[in-house]
């Protein structure tokens, strides 16, 4: 029932922006927080925008109008064109090869500036190793893990 109701959501915020054209489906992918992707037709770059800035804002304001129609908090992530899927197995490769140079050089290895979602990917992604250790370094925008040999 709720996946019906945000996928409703979904469809009416596109309809506003002028991409319910393009939309050509919503699957909802269940788990411990359902997975709304949604596919675009053509061009997707203005719905995902730079970084995955302009997705993350159509989320948080779907969150936000789902509480305020429903009153109800539902936990679930909305992804455009496996945008996110494709950006967290990147996110994998960057971190296994900054792992194996850790293990190489036994030298701190400082990643790109992340935002808080990728930055906690790396921290569980490394925690099983018992040879590194990650440390989340500056302030936001410029917070990035660093990844060090375990002392």
């Amino acid at each position: 029932m709720e996946t019906e109701r945000i996928t409703t959501e979904i469809q009416a915020i596109l309809e506003k922006m002028g991409f319910l054209q393009d939309l050509e489906t919503i699957e909802v992918h269940q788990g411990v927080a359902s997975r709304f992707e949604v596919r675009i037709h053509g061009e997707a770059r203005m719905l995902i925008g730079e970084q995955g800035n302009n997705l993350a804002a159509f989320e948080h304001i779907l969150k936000k109008i789902v509480k305020k129609k429903h009153n109800d908090e539902v936990k679930f992530t909305l992804d455009i064109n496996d945008y996110r899927m494709r950006r967290l197995e990147y996110l994998k490769q960057e971190v296994k090869t900054a792992a194996k140079d850790v293990r190489l050089y036994r030298k701190d290895v400082p990643m790109r500036t992340m935002t808080a979602f990728e930055r906690r990917i790396v921290h569980l992604l490394l925690e099983e190793y018992p040879d590194i250790t990650t440390q989340s370094m500056g302030l936001d925008p410029d917070r990035r893990v660093v990844i060090k040999p375990y002392p």
